[in-house]
Formats: structure tokens, C-alpha cells, sequence
């Protein structure tokens, strides 16, 4: 049967969107889990291209930086030859190697230097690439609000349009319409009516089959968040991130949350990376907004 996975529900045969979220529907459940799989798949093969597309665009701007480098100490080199012998005050001990050497030392980029070049190409990078879709995480009481108001929705409206139909063939209500045709209005009336309640009986059916989750997800929503704040303080956090004297508060906040992110997934093994970041916003609320 058709399935929405977002909403997690059932629709009768022939139903091609989901009635609720507006999305899509597969041709039933395991397809569904079948495709999220693939596409997530897809995903993090097009997150390892993104990641190496960065490193070779770092790699080549350090190598023409080194290139530019070297070139400029030929250049160099060459205006300093003498053809007779070292020049005056030079000594053939290897001191302007060595002197050299050194300079070409002070002239490599500090680590702080490689990180900012790298952080700049990923900006770049990133700039370029096509935004991905952001995928919200509802949680299962928000669900079943959903889905019993649209239960309710296609109540109203079925009972409406078989009522009225119902009175149409009494012949309370006339329709001035030529025989056949009035014929062929009243059962498309009664059909719209009949298929408001199918989805309906759908529809509240999926409500009843959540409703039990709910507790179950709000409980273990409040274990993993207590065990969060119980093996890490703020502190854990910051001290994760480095230095962190050089981040602008922007660049701070996202380091702590992809941070947490991080720990959750191999904390607790969570699987469904929306719900990580559901997770994760109410962790950094509790543990730095409060500051």
C-alpha cells in the first residue's frame, strides 16, 4: 500500500501524495526504508566528495605557495653568483645554506596559518556547492497531533459530502442539472464522501498505532539527554574544540554543536541524524544558554 515515511502512514491504492506533509508516497514501507537507505548512501558519498574536492583545492593552493617560494629563491640565488668564487664576506663552510635554512624556516605558514587556510577553503568550497535540503526532525507527538487533526479534517468533510448526497438522492435538494448528468454528479458526490472516510478510518488508524510511541520516545529522549549532561560538562565541550580564542561567538556556537553531534552519534549510536540535531539543540541550550 502507499506510504508516506515522514508521516508514517497507509494510503488506500491509487493515492500518489501524502495528505498531510504534501510529500510523495512509495509503494509501501519497505520501499520506503529501501530508498532512505540509498539516498542516505548518497548522502555521505556526496560528503566525501565535497571533503576531497576541499583537500585537493588546499593541496594545490599550498603547492603554488611553495612554487612561489621556491621560485623567488632562484631568482635570488642567481643575482648572488660569482663566477670567480663566493662573494666578499661569504664562506664556502655552508653558512649561507644554513643562513638560508633558516630563513626559509621563519617563512613556513604556523599551524594557526594552516588551519585559517583551511577553514577559508572550506568556506569557498561550500559557497560553490549546490545547499542541501534540511531535513527537520517532528517528533511522534507532533506527529500524532498531525495526524488526528487531518483524521478529523477528512471526518468533517466525508460526513458533509455523504449527507448532502444523501439528500440529493431523497430528492430533498434539486440540482438543476439534466437527468444524467445529476445522476453523475450525485455519485461523484457519494463516492468523495465514501473515500473522505476511507482516509479518515486510514488515517485515525496510524493515530492509534503512534500513540503508544509517544511515551516511549519522550522517555528515551530523557535518558540520552541526562546521560549527555552527566559524562560532559561545558567545559568538556570547550576543551574539545581547541583553541578556541580565535573564533568569532558564530564560529564558537557551531564548533560546541557539531561537538555534541559528535559525541551523541558515538555515544549513543543514533542513526537518524535529524533526531541527533533535535537532540543536540536542547544539550546546547542546557548547557550554555543558562551560562
Amino acid at each position: 500500500m502507499p506510504y508516506c515515511p515522514k508521516c508514517d502512514m497507509e494510503f488506500v491504492e491509487g493515492i500518489t501524495v501524502c495528505t498531510d506533509c504534501g510529500g510523495p508516497l512509495y509503494e509501501s514501507e519497505e520501499a520506503a526504508k529501501a530508498a532512505i537507505a540509498e539516498e542516505r548512501a548518497k548522502e555521505r558519498a556526496r560528503e566525501l566528495a565535497r571533503e576531497k574536492a576541499m583537500y585537493e583545492e588546499y593541496l594545490k593552493s599550498m603547492t603554488a605557495g611553495e612554487e612561489d617560494v621556491e621560485g623567488a629563491s632562484g631568482e635570488t640565488a642567481e643575482a648572488g653568483q660569482n663566477p670567480d668564487g663566493p662573494a666578499d664576506g661569504a664562506r664556502d663552510d655552508g653558512s649561507e645554506d644554513g643562513a638560508r635554512d633558516a630563513d626559509s624556516e621563519e617563512d613556513a605558514p604556523t599551524e594557526e596559518e594552516l588551519r585559517a587556510l583551511e577553514e577559508e577553503v572550506r568556506r569557498q568550497a561550500q559557497a560553490i556547492l549546490p545547499p542541501e535540503p534540511v531535513h527537520v526532525y517532528v517528533d511522534k507527538s507532533q506527529k500524532y497531533d498531525d495526524l488526528k487533526s487531518s483524521a478529523t479534517a477528512f471526518l468533517l468533510v466525508g460526513g458533509v459530502l455523504l449527507i448532502v448526497s444523501a439528500l440529493c438522492w431523497a430528492g430533498v435538494i434539486t440540482i438543476p442539472m439534466a437527468p444524467v448528468s445529476r445522476l453523475i454528479f450525485q455519485g461523484a458526490l457519494t463516492v468523495m464522501g465514501v473515500f473522505s472516510l476511507i482516509i479518515f478510518a486510514r488515517t485515525n488508524s496510524s493515530a492509534k498505532k503512534l500513540a503508544p510511541q509517544i511515551a516511549e520516545e519522550k522517555a528515551q529522549t530523557r535518558i540520552t539527554i541526562d546521560w549527555f549532561i552527566e559524562q560532559y560538562t561545558a567545559e568538556d565541550i570547550d576543551n574539545a574544540i581547541g583553541k578556541k580564542d580565535s573564533l568569532s561567538e558564530e564560529e564558537l556556537s557551531l564548533k560546541r554543536f557539531q561537538v555534541i553531534q559528535d559525541l551523541l552519534v558515538t555515544g549513543q549510536d543514533l542513526p537518524d541524524q535529524a533526531y541527533v540535531d533535535a537532540l543536540s539543540e536542547e544539550i546546547y541550550s542546557k548547557l550554555f544558554e543558562n551560562r
